[in-house]
């Protein structure tokens, strides 16, 4: 494959913007969360207000929302309880749903379409304390922990469900993959917190004020699809580079100081390609933290990446250079455009594994790059002979476990986009990719919008593993 040229199809963030502000029916949904957390013991209590606009042809009669902590698994050992809900001023009686992870608000009258509404949800969470437990905890990634230096936050406090064209997504948080699924949704959060740990969080600080022996802590966030947090108490300072008006912060142990400047450096490499590739991000900085983490190398936040520690002991190898180049792409795919990570695990995990390789070719070698291409398809032959039933596109819940699902869902959804690559040349391929971005931003983007920026870009049927069929309806 011939290496792409940076800059040649760099789209303006204004552009972006006006786009998506245009094919915007109502504003996004709109969270106020208000928190107080307890950095000790990993508890926190907090009140959520969402302003809610119904999307749907037909007037909703509840809403749904996703309360992760109470998964058994990915974030097991941690909890989050509802203590109070209403609508605008009325309280309602709630249920819960799908293993205590779905919370069912019932609305006092029908919300009808475009219209919106506001729920108020009083809430207190525990994060997990297990992640030094020895043997380690099946299935606990790390990604609602507390540790002796961090306490990591994400998806810990009440989230609407998207509501799709076939309904509300509230489908069983898995033992693999990914579960975290929302609309990009506007933020204005309130954490007080000890003076002791600094904040890591999604969005920027608006200000921070002293309240005795605390911080009050305001960030604003627009455009996201979570809000995440992270505590850190070793002293930690960032490193930061600048990539247009985008800031590019690493957060790494003291300790760690070699593996912190190569992030960056490969972070910056990363970002500059991809916004010359793709298009520019909609956000002011991207957060790169080490955290303990463990069964996964990385996860992907709206602007805040969390990176494991245990791949920071040798940031010289192969892999740390994936790994960093990998989970900025989600930036791109999975932050800025969504897809439902468990009916189409593929669409956000196959791209950002193949501009990870993409990074690869252009900051290290096209040799390097083509020796991973191999092991995708070694990976994928593999996991093909002992699962020919399972396609790279199949939903997250019919992988049989993580190794598979790695092998299908990243490995061969990336070897098949390079043979359309190879199939259409470089200039359609990476003009599809920006199409794709640019007319899917802010939204859950499906295997099919994804397709048809392929067909236009070369102006042929695309059809194959990825798109079986005769070509776009």
């Amino acid at each position: 494959m011939a290496r792409p040229v940076l800059g040649a199809r760099v789209v303006s963030l204004l552009a972006l913007l006006v786009l998506w502000v245009s094919a915007s029916t109502f504003a996004e949904t709109h969270y106020i969360l208000s928190l107080d957390v307890d950095y000790n013991s990993g508890t926190y209590e907090g009140t959520l207000a969402v302003t809610y606009g119904n999307p749907a042809p037909e007037p909703l009669a509840e809403l749904f929302f996703r309360l992760y902590p109470n998964a058994a698994t990915l974030y097991s050992g941690s909890s989050v309880e509802i203590l109070d809900a209403r609508v605008g001023d009325t309280p309602v009686e709630t249920a819960l749903y799908v293993d205590d992870t779905v919370l069912m608000v019932p609305l006092p009258k029908p919300l009808p379409p475009t219209q919106t509404t506001s729920v108020t949800l009083t809430f207190r969470g525990r994060a997990s304390l297990r992640l030094d437990a020895n043997p380690p905890v099946t299935h606990e990634y790390g990604i609602l922990t507390k540790t002796p230096y961090a306490l990591v936050l994400t998806s810990f406090y009440p989230l609407l469900a998207p509501y799709l064209d076939e309904g509300w997504a509230l489908d069983p948080v898995g033992g693999i993959g990914d579960a975290l699924f929302s609309e990009a949704s506007s933020y204005d959060v309130t954490v007080r917190v000890d003076r002791l740990p600094t904040p890591i969080a999604s969005g920027f600080l608006v200000d921070a004020v002293q309240d005795g022996d605390a911080v009050i802590y305001r960030f604003a966030a627009d455009h996201a699809r979570d809000f995440s947090l992270v505590l850190v108490s070793d002293g930690r300072i960032p490193r930061r580079a600048s990539v247009d008006d985008l800031s590019v912060r690493v957060w790494f142990g003291p300790d760690h100081a070699t593996a912190a400047n190569r992030a960056l450096e490969k972070a910056r490499a990363a970002v500059t390609l991809y916004q010359g590739l793709i298009g520019p991000l909609p956000y002011d900085e991207i957060d790169i933290v080490e955290v303990p983490l463990q069964h996964i190398g990385g996860v992907e936040l709206t602007g805040l990446v969390l990176l494991s520690e245990t791949y920071t002991t040798d940031p010289y190898d192969l892999f740390f250079d994936i790994l960093v180049s990998h989970e900025l792409a989600h930036e791109w795919f999975y932050a800025a455009v969504g897809n439902d990570p468990v009916e189409t695990p593929w669409l956000d995990e196959g791209l950002a594994t193949y501009l990870s390789n993409v990074f690869l070719a252009e900051a290290d070698s096209p040799d390097i790059a083509a020796g991973e291409r191999d092991r995708w398809a070694r990976s994928a032959e593999l996991a093909r002979s002992a699962h020919p039933e399972i396609p790279v596109t199949a939903p997250l819940y019919d992988f049989p476990d993580s190794s598979t699902y790695s092998a299908l869902a990243y490995s061969g959804v990336a070897f098949e986009l390079g043979a359309i690559r190879e199939r259409i040349g470089d200039d359609a391929f990476f003009a599809a990719l920006s199409d794709y971005y640019r007319t899917s931003l802010f939204s859950i983007a499906t295997p099919l919008d994804l397709r048809r920026s392929f067909e236009a870009a070369c102006g042929c049927a695309i059809d194959g593993a990825l798109f079986p069929g005769t070509g776009t309806p």
